[in-house]
């Protein structure tokens, strides 16, 4: 068996974090502020409430999202597409998949589709007509081509999806971090507010990104989750631009937190708009703490320096070969049923804080070190 590690160099995302969370949208939402959750009274924050959400997350007791034997052998020569829709992520991505290659013996090949509706058309009309056994796709979201869509149903090529919200509509596999995941996910980012706030604070900010069609499901889990742990908190809402996200701009957060300095504490749906931001927040006199999701390298370095709180961290590398797991399912027919989001969330991410996140600094987080193993295992080529 050759096992070959695949590594997240922090500067390979730097940036990039923010282009795969774009390629998530299909629309976007634009959040607006808003005020109290409206939830039965309380007396204030359920902090024991809370770490009971948040207690999955902190164990570093991980696993695979399903962690089962394939029904047959992987067939020999099987010709898989991974699709690139042009950001600096795809290539992140693919680059994590590349030990499959040898492991496998699978042929995978780099298909470069755009990142608008009609490039993504055009593009995968053409991967149709290559004879594909199955597609890898991450973000390209099918109603941007939904006949070309149809015609790999319809031919049962598979397309397994990450971070993809509309893959039911369109009779394609069922991604594990769809909707109810994304809201999984908002529902430990209140939890984890609480926590990092000892059941103190009331008044707290959630900034989704207006373009992130996927920010606007952990924003409703989170508004869910707060009024259940804390019917009295106020938490407002400020929706940010992708543009800031991209250009890693803090400047609308920081004047915000200026401007309300009643805030006692700020959830960020995106980390990497953080980055940097402790030193703006200093210079404007501002003490607000708090913690973004999907960090980066430099999120993780931040938290481990004591300059920024805390990260909600996804081990990317898992990430990815879940969904290659998945494809190797649907080409074998080996029967698979995704675990709920309350136990599938907390496999890949972890809430780092200063204790935890200085081992992950140059890598990213790692949730299962020996995933590969494990999933060499399952494939039958070990």
């Amino acid at each position: 068996m050759h096992i070959r590690k695949a590594g997240l160099a922090a500067g390979a995302f730097v940036g990039a974090a923010a282009l795969l969370l774009t390629g998530c949208s299909s629309g976007g939402t634009t959040p607006s502020n808003t005020g109290s959750t409206d939830a039965p009274a309380a007396s204030g924050p359920d902090l024991a409430a809370a770490q009971a959400v948040l207690a999955p997350y902190e164990s570093d007791d991980k696993h695979l999202v399903i962690d089962e034997p394939l029904a047959s052998p992987l067939p020999k020569g099987l010709k898989i597409a991974f699709l690139d829709v042009g950001t600096p992520v795809a290539g992140v991505m693919w680059d994590l998949i590349q030990p499959i290659v040898p492991l496998t013996g699978i042929e995978l090949t780099r298909e470069p589709i755009g990142a608008t509706p009609e490039a993504q058309d055009a593009a995968m009309a053409a991967v149709f007509e290559k004879g594909y056994d199955g597609i890898i796709n991450v973000t390209a979201e099918p109603q941007f081509y939904p006949n070309q869509a149809q015609k790999f149903v319809d031919a049962g090529i598979p397309i397994a999806s990450a971070s993809v919200m509309h893959t039911d509509e369109y009779g394609l596999p069922t991604g594990f971090n769809g909707p109810d995941f994304m809201k999984e996910v908002g529902r430990a980012m209140a939890a984890a507010a609480i926590v990092r706030t000892n059941g103190e604070a009331t008044q707290f900010v959630i900034y989704p990104v207006n373009e992130f069609e996927f920010t606007g499901f952990q924003r409703d889990g989170y508004m869910e989750k707060m009024g259940e742990l804390c019917g009295d908190c106020t938490n407002r809402e400020l929706g940010i631009p992708i543009g800031d996200v991209i250009a890693v701009d803090n400047s609308r957060i920081v004047s915000d937190l200026e401007a309300n300095p009643q805030t006692e504490y700020y959830v960020a749906t995106a980390d990497e708009m953080t980055v940097g931001m402790p030193d703006r927040l200093k210079l404007a006199g501002v003490e607000t703490k708090g913690f973004g999701t999907w960090s980066i390298p430099p999120n993780i370095t931040q938290v481990a320096q004591g300059v920024s709180d805390a990260t909600f961290a996804e081990d990317f590398a898992l990430f990815m070969w879940t969904v290659v797991d998945q494809l190797f399912r649907e080409i074998t027919n080996t029967p698979y049923t995704w675990p709920d989001p309350s136990v599938s969330a907390p496999q890949m991410m972890k809430l780092l804080t200063k204790d935890t996140a200085a081992q992950f600094e140059q890598t990213g987080y790692i949730a299962v070190p020996d995933y590969q193993e494990r999933y060499a295992k399952n494939w039958g080529v070990n």
